[in-house]
């Protein structure tokens, strides 16, 4: 956090949302209400930029080691309540301190690291007995969607994991999986009530998710990257054009007709270019996934020392995929996690970064590791017959 170049860049202008939410003119941009952006973090920051202001980045700085070991923390106690020993537990916690992707991103006025804690509660939450687990699991699932909704899928798949593993009858486990359901829509609800009453609509999430739709699917960006030789990363003048002609398109729409605007034309591009798309898909996961970041934009140091460290991590991640424990329930409320923000960046836009909050689920799983990772079985070996002693 102290050392190089931009540290504490705000590059999604939460501090201007938090400072009009510490002057009292609520989540608004420019002077007029916004969902552009999930409330939370804002939310979250308001107090601090009414304290510090005009230099808030210190506390921040120390929020976001407070949440970072808060993360840490919260890993180790879901190890410890998934019955794992004290060495795997200390595994967990060691990669959620140290994965490069999410200590980077903490150095950033962004949602990586406030995300990442709200997803290992929950799944530590889950693993609590009871249906006290249920509850704080249900409605730290909620204020993850609140704080990035991109998190929301993989809080669906937590849910139908629920109903699928847990303990119990069908019905005991389908009223558990909509007692969550239902705590994660009551979180919701305050959000959606509020940009009916300051935008007209029921915003449930974001007016940035048809944005991001098409930021991944669009003419310029098949061109200058899909089709283009090498790790492209797109930037420049180009994508500057595109900015441009979206925002003079957009021009006098509200922001939930410019969100389904660009939403449709992410779709329509789809549906007359399905080979790309696809491509485009395969791309996305790839770059998600991806063992180490950018070459256009980080040192060769930087890139050799992440992949060393992803390469080790993805293989005991596997591992612990394939042990059969890993999917039954509560430890499944991890792999959602992972599976949901996976399918989420198969479409919309995505970088390496964006992985950041299912860092601590990735830990947990990484840490079941175990060779081979299903249980071996061997015929028992036939008794003994011991020999029979006369005049015994």
């Amino acid at each position: 956090m102290a050392s190089g170049a931009g540290a504490f860049e705000d590059p999604d202008n939460y501090l201007p949302l938090a400072r009009s939410l510490a002057r009292g003119d609520g989540l608004a941009w420019k002077g007029r209400p916004t969902a552009y952006r999930p409330p939370l973090y804002p939310l979250v920051l308001a107090p601090i930029v009414r304290l510090a202001d005009p230099n808030p980045v210190p506390v921040i700085a120390a929020l976001h080691l407070a949440l970072g070991a808060a993360t840490i923390w919260q890993t180790t106690l879901a190890a410890r309540r998934w019955g794992l020993t004290d060495r795997r537990a200390l595994i967990a916690g060691l990669i959620a301190a140290c994965d490069p992707v999410l200590a980077w991103q903490s150095r950033f006025i962004m949602t990586e690291t406030l995300s990442a804690f709200l997803v290992v509660s929950a799944v530590a939450s889950f693993a609590r007995q009871g249906p006290r687990g249920l509850v704080e699991g249900g409605i730290f699932l909620g204020l993850s969607a609140l704080c990035r909704p991109s998190l929301l899928p993989g809080a669906g798949v937590a849910v139908a994991g629920i109903m699928a593993s847990s303990p119990g009858s069908v019905r005991d486990r389908a009223a558990r999986g909509l007692v969550v359901m239902a705590l994660l829509v009551a979180v919701l609800v305050p959000w959606a009530i509020r940009n009916r009453l300051a935008l007209g609509e029921a915003v449930w999430t974001t007016t940035h998710g048809g944005y991001t739709l098409a930021l991944a699917n669009n003419p310029t960006y098949y061109r200058d990257v899909l089709d283009a030789e090498g790790d492209g990363v797109w930037s420049g003048a180009e994508q500057w054009n595109w900015w441009d002609s979206v925002n003079r398109t957009t021009n006098g729409m509200t922001e939930p007709e410019a969100d389904r605007f660009l939403r449709d034309s992410a779709l329509r591009l789809a549906k007359e270019r399905p080979a790309a798309f696809a491509r485009a898909c395969l791309d996305r996961a790839a770059r998600f996934w991806s063992l180490a970041p950018a070459t256009a934009v980080y040192p060769a140091r930087v890139r050799v020392l992440t992949a060393l460290w992803t390469v080790l991590l993805w293989a005991a991640l596997l591992l612990g995929l394939l042990c059969p424990g890993t999917w039954s329930w509560p430890r499944v409320a991890a792999p959602a996690a992972i599976l949901g923000l996976t399918i989420v960046h198969f479409f919309f836009w995505t970088d390496l970064r964006m992985r950041a909050p299912i860092v601590p689920a990735i830990a947990l799983v990484a840490a079941t590791a175990a060779w081979p990772p299903w249980p071996s079985i061997r015929k028992p070996r036939p008794a003994r017959s011991e020999p029979v002693l006369s005049g015994r």
